[in-house]
């Protein structure tokens, strides 16, 4: 499958590709519990990678731009945000940045930061957003797909009818190249606190609590 590859709306590009991609596979599921539906979609995803050229990884590692702080949590201190996360699939190209991808049953997760931080580093970010209301606003450079599921009670199952070609696709506004540049200063920064870290004696953990 060949794509039409610019920097500026590229998320979109490719979320309409995929719409597409789901549109001709006649893409649906029904009866599955929400960890099914997940796993139904991701490998969807990872089909439109392979056909369109390109490959993927799940579990990406990846880090926030902002450098961690410590906080305290009543017994326990802790960072916030955490030193690494993981992107639900990296997609490697060799035409372009790779793909950061979420995919996501609710808005309560932390995709959006990861997305965030991925499309202030130049690279497309892609929300694949499955069930129940969506937030208002995006993030600068994140495109969302919408697949508006149903579900049933007792038990609760969930339900995709087959893609009709025009599922929402719900973009952020444009990275702007001041906001690039300023945050590949702090991604600097963060990694020179990581450096910084992995030389010190390992940090607070779990305390306990004596009354």
């Amino acid at each position: 499958m060949a794509h039409e590859l610019t920097e500026i709306g590229e998320s979109e590009i490719l979320a309409a590709s995929l719409r597409t991609y789901l549109f001709e596979t006649g893409f649906s599921f029904s009866g599955l519990t929400g960890k099914e539906a997940t796993r139904t979609i991701t490998r969807a995803v990872v089909q439109w990678v392979g056909a369109s050229g390109w490959r993927c990884r799940s579990e990406a590692q990846m880090r926030y731009i902002d450098p961690p702080v410590l906080q305290s949590g009543g017994c326990i201190a802790y960072w916030s945000p955490s030193w690494s996360a993981y992107l639900d699939l990296r997609v490697i190209r060799k035409d372009g940045p790779p793909i950061a991808v979420e995919i996501d049953r609710a808005d309560e997760s932390t995709a959006v930061d990861k997305l965030r931080d991925e499309a202030l580093r130049g690279r497309p970010a892609l929300w694949i957003r499955w069930h129940g209301a969506l937030r208002a606003e995006l993030p600068a450079g994140v495109a969302r797909l919408h697949l508006p599921t149903r579900s049933s009670k007792s038990p609760l199952r969930y339900s995709l009818a087959p893609v009709a070609g025009t599922e929402t696709i719900t973009l952020g506004p444009t990275v702007t190249p001041e906001a690039r540049v300023e945050a590949l200063h702090r991604d600097q920064q963060r990694i020179a606190d990581e450096k910084r870290a992995a030389a010190r004696p390992p940090g607070p953990g779990r305390t306990r609590c004596y009354w």
